[in-house]
């Protein structure tokens, strides 16, 4: 770990990408039971920074934490709008 940064869960809305996912969870209402969440929104923030832009296939394919819920359109609609650029 010598030399790399770590974002936890607890300060991801430090980060302004963190921040619009967090806010996109909330509105899309994707956390039901909330288990799976804190990996869900480190996937897709993860995801959006590498890849601002990514397409719907780059999402199917970062977005592969397991949610007992089945909030993945919820997730997938969360992710492709911030992709879009459509909430800031």
């Amino acid at each position: 770990m010598v030399g790399r940064e770590v974002t936890t869960i607890e300060a991801i809305e430090a980060d302004a990408v963190g921040k619009r996912v967090v806010a996109a969870w909330v509105e899309h209402q994707v956390a039901q039971c909330g288990y799976c969440q804190s990996g869900q929104v480190m996937a897709a923030t993860a995801l959006l920074k590498h890849t601002p832009k990514p397409s719907d296939a780059q999402i199917e394919a970062a977005m592969v934490n397991l949610c007992r819920c089945g909030t993945y359109n919820a997730i997938h609609a969360a992710v492709h709008e911030l992709a879009q650029g459509e909430k800031a």
